[in-house]
């Protein structure tokens, strides 16, 4: 079990990596002191650039799907070699599951509240996207096409991030998945969720930014950002 026990730490460390504030300050800037303040690929995008933007969105779905592909791999492993080598250490296979959804909401912390940038951070959508991809590709993939048909309706990634948190505990109920699955992407939904109550507010105010805004819209690009 101290394998485990000790990835747990490494979840939550990867999360915290602070890939957006990295990103800004590559460019001479603290990424927290613009837009929305927040070091998510949204606001890396908006106020560093595209190619940045796009970079920070891979590390941190990479940095989720490696949190639970570790805990996963390791468990595994343990449950592989308990039979052939009498390991009574190793871990219940009943377990397996809690530890990678304690692994996997760890990481989605890390990323909102890293420790080496005093506990600040983004709001955990690309890290939820990797961490959905290492459980469950197929639900993974139903909640990236409503993120993608509700950005290409209403181009503001806040809505769509959102819709795609509520969407993956629906998604994982309908695929029969098992309750620890369920538990976490009803608790990771709802986290999300919660990230993004101040683009709640602007888009019941209607001044909630587009990532894409038409040639006609007035938006400025100081507007806040959502991610």
């Amino acid at each position: 079990m101290w394998v485990e026990y000790c990835l747990l730490i490494v979840a939550y460390l990867l999360g915290s990596i602070p890939t957006g504030y990295i990103a800004g300050r590559l460019a001479g800037i603290d990424i927290r002191q613009h837009g929305s303040g927040s070091t998510g690929a949204t606001n890396v995008w908006r106020t560093v650039g595209k190619p940045a933007g796009i970079t920070v969105f891979t590390v941190d779905f990479l940095k989720g799907l490696a949190a639970v592909w570790l805990m996963q791999s390791a468990s595994q492993f343990q449950v592989w070699l308990r039979p052939s080598f009498s390991l009574n250490y190793s871990v219940p296979v009943d377990w397996v599951q809690w530890l990678v959804v304690s692994a996997a909401l760890l990481a989605l912390l890390g990323h909102s509240r890293s420790i080496w940038i005093g506990f600040s951070g983004g709001k955990s959508v690309a890290t939820g996207l990797g961490i959905l991809f290492a459980i469950n590709w197929v639900v993974a993939s139903g909640a990236l096409g409503l993120w993608l048909a509700t950005m290409a309706i209403w181009r503001t990634v806040s809505l769509s991030s959102m819709m795609a948190a509520i969407a993956a505990p629906i998604l994982m109920f309908a695929v029969r998945a098992d309750l620890a699955y369920l538990v976490l992407t009803a608790i990771g939904g709802l986290f999300v969720v919660w990230r993004h109550r101040s683009n709640i507010e602007r888009l019941l105010q209607g001044t909630e930014p587009s990532l894409f805004p038409s040639p006609t819209s007035n938006q400025s690009a100081s507007s806040p950002e959502v991610e």
